[in-house]
Formats: C-alpha cells, structure tokens, sequence
C-alpha cells in the first residue's frame, strides 16, 4: 500500500477551496435563505466528490482519502438533513468505485454520521480548541475502525508504516481544516457583529435627527393654528398666508418621512428594465418647475440607447434628488448638462452643472446622515441617492472643483 502524498495534500487543498466557496457565497447573499441552508451542501458535497476522485488506491481496491472532513463539517453546520444527504452521496460514490472498501464504507460512513448528530447538540457550546479535539479523536477512531476492517477483509495486518501515516493524515487534516473553518466562522460572525452594531447606532441616529427634523416644522404649523384660532378676525390675506406656511412645512415632513422609509426599507425586489432616455426625461419634467423659477437650464447633450434593471419609481427619486441638488448649486442661475453613454457593459450618467462646486472635505461627506449644505434641506437626499444606486449594483462617482462647477457620474450595469 502507498500513499500519495501529492493526492493527499490535493484533498486538502480541495477542502479549503470549498470552505472558501462556501464563505463567499453566504456571504454574497446574507439574506438568502436557500444559500443559508444549503450552501454547505453543495460546497461539502463537491469536497467529498473530488476527494474521493483522488484518493489513495491500494493494490486490492482499498481506497484512504480524506472525505471524511467535508462529511463531519457538513453534518455539523448543516445539520441531519445535509449528514444524510453527504453521506448517501459518499456510499453511492464509494459503492460504483467498487473493491471490498464500498461495503466497509457502508459500515463507517452511517456510523461517523450518527457520531456527529449525537454530538452536534454540544458541539456548539464548546470553545474551539475542544471542538478542534472532539473533530480529530472521533476522526481518528473512525479511521482506525476502518483500518481494522481492512485488516478483517484481507484476513492480514495492515502495514504498521501505512497505519501511522494514514492515521497523522487524518489527523493533522481535520485538526488543520477544523482550525480554519472556525477562525473564517468566527471572522465572519464578528464582521456581522460589528455591522449589526454600527447599523443600530445608524438607526438611532437618524432616529434622533428625523424627531428633530419633524418637530420644527410641526412647532410652526402649530403656531399657525394658534394663530388663526386666537384671532378669528384676520385678514384674508394674513389667515392664506398662514395657510402657505403650514403647508408648505407639512410638504418638508412628508419629505422627511419618505427619504426616512426609502432608506430604511430593503430595496423592493420590483425590478424592471428601464429605458435611460424615458426615465431622464421624466425625472428633467418633475424638477422642470424649479428649475425654471431658479433660472437654471438643463440640457440633454447625448443619449446613448441603454437599458439597465431597477425599480422605476426609486430611480427617478434618485436622479430628481441629484438635479435638485444641482439647482440648489446655482443661486444665480446657471446651466445643467446631461448625457448618458455606454462603456464596458455600464450605462454611465453624468449629469454636470456650473455652480458653486464643493471642496474634497465635503464630497466625502456626501451621504453622511442629515450633512446638507443648504439651510432648507433635510440631509437625507443624497443618502437616499447613494443607497437606491448601491442597491442597484452602481457606484456613484464625484468630481467637483470650487466656484467651477461639479460632476456628478452614476455608473450602472446595463442589460
């Protein structure tokens, strides 16, 4: 009997490419419970399959690798329903390789897989190290359960050099893979710890500013009433300016609130393609009237024919915000110019104007919660931009110089 060290190290490497893939995949699609429950599977399963596709062949069919270690990770993280699963696949494999190791496999696999439920119960209250000891001892008992069954089947000892090296292997590889899945685990979870912190602190924020922002204008419109109920002899005038007045701060809260909700929601799962021209020239008419009353021109220059995936109605919000942020860049009226051209696959949008621009410090501040530039507004406009193009896998890209004007680049995947 010869071991292949080349195949061993090869199922090692297999293993930890896996674990890899597993890692990336949960954490590419956090919310995804198909990827929460079976990603193991398939990541386990594909492990077990190539392990065993280069395993260490013996002259009489005996076949030593290292499936056992996706098997055990499997059936501990993914519980009974992936164990049984992984260990069907591993029988089956191990039964059409054929030779008298697919009869012992009938015997060890059920056996390791009913180890491992019984357990998995405690595993997880454990700190590493004894989980890391309890993996490698029931490894290591398992193997030297099939070695003795190797023994029994060919009615002679197996070879006490082979016995020592196949049991080290087993040994160092659960020892060496059961390290590494726990500190990519650990890492991980610490990760979400740490985003789950900062989130709540984020929300407690802009729960703290929108209570501040809605309660000045709410203390207006309270004043107004006061007002008008305290003197009923008003002039029509006074009593239709009052009325202006409060309406118009009701009109800030319902901003307020809607920038709020659009932050904090998921972004809808309502996609469909959108047109670049038709959402542009929707979003230039809803802002036209302010515009128009700013002195300001906003000029289509070049459109190019694309299409990207996304929720209608959030786009057009993200764009009307950033024309508004550009009106209010030009007190003094001024020029908006717009084109939009494909390069590599992204529908790129610039939209340019000629204002007051910003300096560095305040474009990387851009998207922080309630930073505005501007006495009127709520801060929450072009965090609601940064967030509805994050969530449509674009990235937003700003070039601005003082006194000459900014430049604001939105770059989406185009279908």
């Amino acid at each position: 009997m010869l071991l292949e060290g080349s195949n061993l190290l090869f199922n090692l490497l297999v293993i930890l490419i896996t674990m890899a893939i597993h890692q990336f995949w949960i954490e590419s699609k956090p919310n995804s419970p198909f990827v929460k429950n079976y990603a193991i599977l398939f990541t386990s399963a594909l492990a077990i399959f190539l392990c065993m596709s280069f395993s260490i062949v013996e002259e009489d069919g005996i076949k030593f690798d290292l499936r056992r270690v996706p098997l055990w990770l499997g059936t501990i993280y993914g519980g009974p329903l992936i164990g049984i699963l992984l260990s069907l696949e591993t029988m089956l494999i191990r039964f059409f390789q054929g030779g008298i190791g697919g009869i012992i496999s009938l015997f060890s696999t059920p056996l390791l897989l009913a180890i491992a439920l019984l357990v998995r119960p405690y595993y997880f209250r454990l700190r590493t190290l004894n989980k890391v000891m309890v993996a490698a001892i029931i490894n290591i008992l398992i193997s030297i359960f099939i070695l003795i069954s190797v023994s029994m089947a060919k009615n002679t000892l197996v070879d006490i050099k082979f016995f020592t090296s196949y049991l080290m292997t087993n040994f160092f590889g659960i020892i060496f893979v059961s390290l590494s899945f726990e500190a990519i685990r650990k890492n991980y979870l610490f990760r979400m710890k740490i985003y789950h912190s900062a989130k709540l602190d984020l929300i407690g924020h802009l729960a703290a500013a929108v209570n501040h922002e809605i309660k000045n204008p709410l203390t207006t419109v309270r004043g107004m009433i006061h007002l008008l109920k305290d003197d009923p002899s008003l002039p029509n005038e006074k009593k239709e300016s009052f009325f202006q007045i409060a309406m118009e701060e009701i009109d800030k809260i319902d901003r307020i609130v809607s920038d709020y909700l659009t932050f904090a929601r998921p972004y809808p799962n309502k996609i469909e393609m959108l047109p670049i021209g038709q959402v542009l020239s929707e979003s230039i008419s809803i802002v036209k009237p302010l515009a128009d009353q700013a002195s300001v021109k906003i000029e289509i220059k070049e459109i190019s024919h694309c299409t990207i995936p996304g929720d209608h109605s959030k786009f057009v919000q993200a764009l009307v915000n950033i024309l508004k942020n550009s009106i209010d860049a030009l007190p003094n009226g001024g020029s908006i110019e717009i084109k939009a051209v494909i390069m590599n696959n992204l529908c790129s949008i610039h939209i340019l104007d000629n204002g007051v621009g910003m300096s560095s410090e305040i474009i990387s501040r851009l998207g922080e919660p309630y930073f505005t530039m501007t006495s009127n507004g709520t801060g929450l406009g072009m965090m609601v931009v940064f967030k509805i193009i994050e969530s449509m896998k674009g990235k937003i890209s700003i070039n601005s110089e003082l006194g000459t004007g900014t430049e604001v680049i939105l770059s989406l995947p185009s279908s």
